[in-house]
């Protein structure tokens, strides 16, 4: 009786898991696979429960371009990437506006 006790109990503890595990180690290291180096990372979106997942904004570091800046389109210079448990990876690539 008391095993089958201290096995419910770390089964609804191993089910009441929090926010997914995944670090800014995993969430660079995924950043820099998809050609961005990161200057700033925070959390953009956080969902807890059994199935957490956490989303980060990444902020790129991009180089100067030379030459009309009105007449190219902006490249994206914002990373969304989406994290489940200790797994990482890119949802979307964005522009971030400067105010």
């Amino acid at each position: 009786m008391r095993f089958f006790i201290t096995a419910i109990f770390f089964a609804l503890m191993l089910g009441l898991c929090g926010a997914a595990q995944a670090g800014q180690a995993e969430v660079r290291d995924v950043a820099i696979a998809n050609n961005c180096p990161p200057k700033k990372i925070e959390v953009y979106q956080q969902e807890l429960g059994e199935n957490g997942n956490t989303v980060y904004r990444v902020q790129c570091t991009m180089p100067k371009t030379v030459g009309a800046a009105n007449t190219t389109a902006k490249p994206p210079d914002t990373l969304l990437i989406s994290c489940k448990q200790n797994l990482c990876d890119m949802l979307r690539s964005e522009t971030m506006d400067k105010k």
